[in-house]
């Protein structure tokens, strides 16, 4: 099956995940979102499948929300939250292991993908942000309790609140990534040999343990995630993020209003 996003390469018990739209460093569309569930969907599917290795094509992971969409109404801006989160609930959930490929632009979605991975491999290329508050919006797709799972409430209120840049060292520090290497062509031969532990663990103890991590890890977390749909829908439409979304890439003051 072809989509026009993503792409599926390799065969047998590893296939790889590839994220191509390498022209806009592989930013984010509802078609891409589309197509990621269906791919995700696709391999899950196939019982032969045991490890999956998420990457972008080019020069970057993922650099976020492709800012070239047209602005939506709060009804489409909702609907369009919920269809993230059904793509991200559906990568986190999957049977086989996930291993994502860190290089490059990993910006606000782009920074929380990996999250929903199992392990991730990052090159010393990364640039890391989340900046969904910093340009008014809530961080959606399902994916607040995993990032808080993965490097703790401390670290993601500092990433979420203040917006900051990461590189590979600081994220490091934090437990963000499994594993690093030097380069972004190092990347691809370790997660295969990643990989290649995987397969040499019995499966099906590897996809129930996969699974009963994934539950005790957010059990209580999804209880207010209906919030992020909510949320976005009306941050779309106030005053403030309008002034945070055209301020943002500028030096000049932002002076909030009464929303």
């Amino acid at each position: 099956m072809e989509f026009e996003t993503v792409k599926i390469d390799g065969k047998g018990a590893v296939r790889h995940l590839v994220l191509n739209r390498p022209e806009v460093h592989n930013a984010v569309n509802a078609q891409l979102v589309a197509d990621m569930y269906e791919a995700v969907r696709l391999l899950d599917a196939d019982s032969s499948v045991r490890v999956v290795i998420v990457r972008g094509e080019g020069k970057s992971l993922c650099s976020g929300a492709d800012l070239k969409q047209p602005r939506t109404s709060p009804q489409d801006t909702m609907i369009g939250s919920k269809q993230g989160a059904l793509m991200y609930d559906a990568l986190l959930h999957m049977n086989p292991i996930t291993i994502a490929l860190c290089h490059g632009y990993m910006i606000g979605g782009g920074a929380v993908l990996p999250a929903a991975c199992d392990f991730r491999i990052a090159s010393s290329t990364v640039k890391l942000t989340l900046n969904e508050v910093s340009i008014g919006f809530n961080l959606t797709w399902h994916s607040l309790p995993v990032l808080v799972n993965l490097v703790g409430p401390h670290k993601a209120k500092e990433m979420l609140i203040l917006g900051r840049t990461y590189g590979i060292a600081e994220l490091n520090e934090f437990g963000y990534f499994t594993a690093t290497v030097d380069g972004d062509d190092d990347l691809v031969p370790a997660a295969e040999e990643l990989a290649l532990e995987v397969l040499n663990q019995p499966p099906v103890p590897v996809t129930v343990t996969k699974a009963s991590i994934n539950a005790q890890a957010m059990p209580v977390g999804r209880a207010i995630q209906h919030m992020d749909h909510l949320a976005v829908g009306y941050m779309g439409k106030s005053d403030n993020s309008r002034v945070a979304r055209t301020t943002y890439f500028g030096d000049e003051p932002r002076d909030w209003t009464d929303d």
